[in-house]
């Protein structure tokens, strides 16, 4: 009966228009934010604007359907500037005079692209009509007493998809999901990190005892932001490789330089990987008031190491009209803790001199800081004559191949020591804590 049609992608902060979708006997919405009530609408255009504040932070967002009685009939939530999936579909269902369920709507967006390429939908296992362009399927003849199912697939490329399954029985119907949400942990002194079975208890939301269903170490994710050409990289640390001998003949050989002798020092381990995040950012119109950074593929640590990536990886726009490294950042952060997996995020400034950022450096802290997300800065120059240095606080100098090792062995030695805790159910990492049963382990920061 109610569904969001704004589906936030990216970060969102200040005032944004939310819309959501609503069928009879809906007669009243009531938006919550974090908790607190945050507007009303009693008609339709069913769109409210609400404020995320000035700083970029989790949020969960529900709105609850109410009929002409004032009974609830329906609710939905999203969280905000929370990993969201790579595609997501909400569907409410159109009904008759008596309640049957006629037809679905459904909505849908993707980090990729505003509109599915193909749309799919099953009632039963049977495949059902859905007319190019629309939003909107007829249901067939059926048995309102019994249960069904109805299934709505969005595709949006080859590997970014979307599918929402709606139970169907009697008046009532029910969106089934099943949720977990991933704390990033590590023990608090050397030593093995607990298993499932003693960290039973151990964490809680309120005083509401959270059930862990695993743990996992797997491999890290470091999110890399750092301007779009090599040259810093290429100045502070050079080229890497060595001299080699090439035989030419008889006793004769001549020197040659090979670049990419080096390729795997100072390496992630084999199975990390690192993303480079773009600081140009992209204004999506499907999701007014949030950015979008461009990002490399991802580079595993037995392909290559961090001086070779740092020198060789570069944006194709060399010259951007404006660069925002503290989003970049701050987005940055949101992709690594969507990975479901270890994490990190390294900022690297080079030779910038001003930052467009919407963002202040202590306010992207504070914000990797409630996602759970490590956090580095890293200077190609030297930290007095950096000017962006200074606003970030704690800088790490790597202008030179040996203060670029030490600070790869800090970061490998924050990715081995943390865990992943999987608790079941979904919660706002802010909202989670150690209990009074906790013992030798310590929540990410």
């Amino acid at each position: 009966m109610i569904a969001f049609a704004s589906l936030f992608l990216g970060l969102v902060v200040g005032v944004v228009p939310v819309t959501v979708l609503v069928e009879k006997p809906v007669a009243a919405v009531r938006f919550e934010l974090d908790g607190r009530a945050a507007g009303r609408l009693e008609r339709a255009p069913w769109t409210i604007p609400l404020d995320f504040g000035s700083e970029p932070l989790p949020h969960e967002l529900v709105a609850r359907a109410f009929d002409d009685s004032g009974r609830e009939v329906g609710a939905t939530r999203q969280f905000v500037n929370l990993p969201r999936p790579p595609a997501e579909v909400e569907v409410v269902l159109e009904r008759d005079s008596k309640g049957r369920p006629v037809a679905a709507r459904f909505t849908g967006q993707s980090l990729i692209a505003q509109r599915p390429t193909r749309v799919t939908a099953t009632f039963d296992g049977a495949t059902l009509a859905v007319e190019d362009g629309s939003d909107r399927v007829a249901l067939p003849p059926h048995d309102a007493g019994a249960r069904h199912i109805l299934s709505i697939d969005l595709e949006f490329s080859p590997v970014v998809r979307s599918r929402t399954d709606v139970v169907l029985g009697g008046v009532e119907s029910t969106i089934a999901r099943s949720e977990l949400t991933a704390v990033a942990m590590r023990a608090a002194a050397a030593g093995k990190f607990p298993e499932v079975a003693d960290l039973e208890g151990a964490l809680q939301r309120g005083r509401q005892p959270l059930s862990v269903v695993a743990v996992e170490q797997g491999p890290a994710l470091v999110c890399v932001v750092r301007g779009p050409s090599v040259a810093p990289a290429l100045k502070a640390l050079g080229a890497g490789g060595r001299t080699i001998w090439v035989q030419q003949g008889r006793n004769r050989g001549l020197p040659q330089f090979d670049r990419d002798a080096s390729r795997n020092r100072v390496a992630l381990e084999k199975e990390d990987l690192l993303r480079f995040i773009w600081p140009i950012p992209r204004f999506p119109a499907s999701s007014p008031g949030s950015q979008l950074y461009d990002r490399s593929r991802d580079f595993p640590g037995a392909n290559a190491g961090v001086p070779w990536l740092l020198t060789r990886i570069e944006h194709p726009e060399q010259h951007p009209p404006e660069v925002r490294l503290a989003d970049a950042a701050a987005v940055a952060g949101l992709e690594a803790a969507a990975s479901g997996g270890r994490r990190a995020v390294v900022l690297v400034l080079g030779e910038e001199r001003e930052d467009r950022s919407r963002h202040s450096p202590a306010s992207v802290r504070r914000y990797l800081e409630a996602i759970r997300v490590p956090f580095f800065v890293w200077s190609l120059k030297g930290l007095a004559t950096q000017p962006l240095a200074k606003s970030w606080s704690a800088v790490e100098d790597v202008s030179s191949a040996t203060k670029l090792e030490k600070a790869v062995e800090k970061l490998k030695t924050e990715l081995a020591e943390q865990r992943i805790v999987w608790v079941q159910g979904r919660y706002l990492p802010q909202e989670i804590a150690l209990s009074d049963r906790a013992r030798g382990i310590e929540l990410v920061r």
